[in-house]
């Protein structure tokens, strides 16, 4: 017996190591932290700003993929990603982020707002999970952005990088198609009409399924992401999987479960912000 539950008392403490990095929210209490701290550069501090495509626990980590390309050139990164935000929701803690003054802000939002705007019942959901004043729809993310965008042009120091969304499964022809479709055009239009950068994200990885996708990849449908979401969980923290392995089991090539970032496509997205962040940088040397 003594022996049973030391067996059992090290597979529950390899299991909580294992999940660790699901629980809690380590990253915004250093960007919380983060405002008194002298040794940054200040010109070099990138804050990446989403749910939890950004967040980078239940999707490839492409903020700390970035981070391993930019701290050797003295950059700060940062990761202010929360899981299942909707833009409305990442505009109530915008002033922790304009807090730490820094001097890249990378968007990635709207993946969640184009699910509930496409489904009833997972519109119900969100506003209930994430208490939302109302319904998600296609008016009420564009004008979340518009004021997040407002709101982070107001922090002189930063300069913003919208990024578009990828796709929601990798099937085209899906409603879920022409509503993230209206989204990276809003996103677009704004980004042109304010001056900004921005990284056509959806456009690349758009590109590449249609050169390299699995015929018989699974169709979206929002009743049966959050089987695929939690399957990828278990294979990732349970058994040790990589994502793209994931993808591959899944029969996709860019996302892990419908709506998340594999290796590939998460590099894919390193890759555009580095480009962005270090060119006019590259420009003047």
């Amino acid at each position: 017996m003594g022996t049973l539950l030391i067996i059992v008392a090290v597979l529950i403490v390899w299991l909580v190591l294992r999940v660790q990095p699901l629980l809690g929210h380590p990253h915004i209490e250093r960007l919380d932290r983060f405002h008194s701290s002298l040794a940054a550069d200040r010109e070099k501090v990138v804050i990446c700003l989403g749910d939890s495509l950004t967040q980078g626990n239940v999707s490839f980590d492409y903020v700390h993929a970035l981070a391993s390309r930019l701290e050797p050139w003295g950059y700060t990164v940062l990761n202010a990603g929360i899981n299942g935000d909707l833009a409305w929701n990442i505009l109530q803690r915008l002033d922790r982020v304009v807090a730490s003054e820094p001097a890249f802000v990378v968007l990635l939002v709207g993946t969640n707002d184009a699910c509930g705007s496409e489904d009833a019942q997972a519109a119900s959901r969100y506003k209930k999970t994430k208490k939302l004043p109302q319904l998600p729809d296609e008016d009420f993310f564009f004008e979340s952005y518009r004021d997040l965008l407002d709101g982070l042009e107001s922090c002189a120091s930063a300069r913003v990088i919208p990024i578009t969304l990828p796709p929601v499964g990798e099937q085209r022809g899906g409603a879920i198609d022409d509503v993230l479709g209206r989204f990276n055009q809003f996103i677009e239009a704004e980004s042109e009409r304010r001056g900004l950068a921005c990284v056509p994200f959806g456009r690349s990885l758009r590109e590449r399924l249609l050169s390299d996708g699995f015929e018989d990849s699974p169709t979206y449908q929002a009743k049966n992401t959050r089987k695929f979401v939690m399957k990828s969980i278990f294979f990732k923290y349970v058994m040790g999987w990589s994502w793209d392995r994931i993808s591959e089991r899944h029969r996709m090539k860019l996302l892990s479960d419908l709506i998340h970032l594999n290796e590939a496509s998460g590099s894919v997205l390193a890759d555009l912000v580095e480009s962005e962040i270090k060119g006019p940088l590259d420009a003047q040397v």
